[in-house]
């Protein structure tokens, strides 16, 4: 009996790894900023950013297996969800308009800048993630095929939270394996390649930055 246990909850375990790293496969803000980082040579920076998005599909998971999902449907908080993702895209849309126009080395960076990029890499990458709440559907989704799967009578607390570690771990780990790949190989990226992906990142944010205005004056007006 312990031994069918053990093995379904290794199950668990391996489906939410998989889980979490074909949630971070598809090109976002947060794989963006890791590869910018990366050809840069910024790899604790880069490595950062995962952390950063990761602790925030935490959070999201955690609220929404817990049964703490409708939290994120208020009025209140979505009020407040659009304006500091607006503030914070603003702020990451500037960085990056910096960058495009001015290409700072790795090597050219200060000792004490470089602190500073480990800073600002766990906050870009958290705010990042925190201001896209889809990856809900990826954690109710998931979590409700592994439930169908009929592996266990019952969603308890242990599996729950064995669930969503996993998957944090899971995504977590490819944007990781993203980092170590494409800093091995980053002296042989032109630059022409990081003014392409900041030129992307900055049409990304500009658009997310109406979106999230728009949606922000919505519920101001209501």
């Amino acid at each position: 009996m312990k031994y069918n246990l053990f093995i379904s909850y290794g199950i668990a375990v391996v489906f939410g790894v998989v889980l979490g790293f074909l949630s971070a496969i598809p090109i976002g803000a947060v794989q963006l900023q890791v590869i910018k980082k990366a050809i840069r040579g910024l790899r604790k920076p880069a490595i950062m950013i995962a952390l950063g998005s990761g602790t925030s599909d935490l959070i999201y998971g955690s609220l929404t297996l817990f049964g703490l999902g409708g939290f994120l449907a208020s009025a209140r908080f979505q009020l407040v969800f659009y304006l500091m993702g607006t503030a914070v895209l603003s702020f990451l849309l500037y960085h990056s308009i910096r960058e495009y126009r001015h290409h700072v080395a790795a090597a050219d960076i200060p000792p004490s800048g470089r602190k500073n990029e480990h800073a600002v890499g766990y906050m870009t990458g958290f705010t990042l993630a925190i201001t896209n709440p889809s990856i809900v559907l990826w954690w109710i989704v998931g979590f409700k095929v592994f439930l169908d799967l009929g592996l266990f009578s019952e969603a308890t607390f242990i599996l729950r939270l064995v669930f969503v570690i996993s998957g944090v771990t899971g995504l977590v780990g490819y944007l990781l394996i993203l980092v170590v790949v494409i800093h091995r190989r980053h002296r042989d990226i032109p630059d022409r390649v990081f003014r392409r992906m900041n030129l992307g990142l900055i049409i990304l944010f500009v658009v997310l930055i109406a979106y999230f205005v728009y949606k922000a004056a919505g519920f101001l007006c209501r």
